[in-house]
């Protein structure tokens, strides 16, 4: 039976044939670790479970690899507002990197208490560090770069294919945009390194060609997939929040480096809604598996 598969990417179901057969490589964006994991989250991970148990059913070898986002996801999308791990950090009274410890292992717990397998490779944004710089310096060597005061950003003007994953209607996004874009060239640019402040030391940040700072969220899990499951490789999954910008800049990235568009196919699980929203997370829906799974 051919397995077939909706692809965002090409917005229409294909027919799934492997790369390289029985190989297949699945790239799955995971959790940033500053608070629990909620039930609209979980429900992303199940929908992946679900994929990866249907392939090894149909005969393939899964190489599934999954993020821990333990550093570089701002407030907002637009590369503005605190890290919400040094954020999550004055929240509970741990340092970064205890809280990053903390809130991985409970999002492990709640995996195993929804019998999710473990993925192949568990891979962190902070021990990725050298992978990280190496993908920048790449993209920078191919003219996609520009520098301000607070980092390196990525031009997204000179690539001509920006945004087609999410069908942007970038001449639509420029024009007389009221949104305060800073120092950027374009309304849709996003950092891949930020400098730490002037004043103060952050708790995580590391040395660069750029000075001392960390990196970009999008840059993290292009660097990662890329160093584990090749330049091209069969799937990408994630949450429907992450097709307009997330995913969008990771296949920026991955062509100026690479010239691919990373995965050939991209999947993803819609929201969980509470009273017609999406849970989540910064809302205050702390509806955790475990406390569920107790009160049954």
């Amino acid at each position: 039976m051919t397995l077939r598969l909706f692809d965002t990417y090409m917005r229409r179901v294909r027919d799934f044939v492997p790369l390289h057969p029985p190989e297949v490589g699945l790239y799955t964006c995971g959790p940033t670790v500053y608070g629990y994991a909620h039930l609209g989250d979980l429900r992303t991970y199940i929908f992946e479970d679900l994929l990866r148990r249907v392939l090894m059913f149909n005969g393939f070898r899964v190489r599934h690899v999954m993020n821990i986002t333990d550093v570089g996801h701002l407030e907002s999308d637009a590369d503005t507002g605190e890290d919400k791990m040094e954020k999550g950090s004055r929240r509970t009274g741990k340092s970064a990197w205890e809280m990053a410890e903390y809130y991985t292992q409970a999002f492990k717990e709640d995996l195993s208490g929804l019998n999710i397998l473990e993925p192949t490779i568990w891979c962190s944004a902070t021990e990725h560090i050298p992978e990280q710089i190496s993908m920048i310096r790449g993209i920078e060597a191919q003219g996609f770069t520009y520098h301000t005061t607070d980092g390196i950003y990525y031009d997204t003007s000179r690539l001509p294919t920006y945004g087609y994953l999410a069908r942007l209607d970038i001449d639509g996004l420029q024009p007389g945009t009221r949104v305060d874009i800073g120092e950027k060239r374009h309304a849709t640019d996003f950092a891949l390194w930020k400098s730490s402040p002037p004043t103060g030391k952050r708790q995580m940040e590391w040395g660069s060609p750029w000075g001392v700072g960390f990196p970009g969220w999008h840059i993290e899990c292009s660097a990662r997939s890329t160093k584990y499951l090749g330049t091209f490789f069969d799937l990408h999954c994630g949450g429907e929040d992450h097709i307009s910008v997330h995913h969008t800049n990771e296949i920026a990235q991955t062509e100026a480096c690479y010239g691919t568009h990373l995965a050939n196919f991209w999947l993803h699980g819609y929201f969980l809604q509470l009273n017609d929203t999406k849970m989540a997370k910064s809302a205050g829906d702390f509806l955790r598996l475990q406390s569920l799974l107790i009160r049954a």
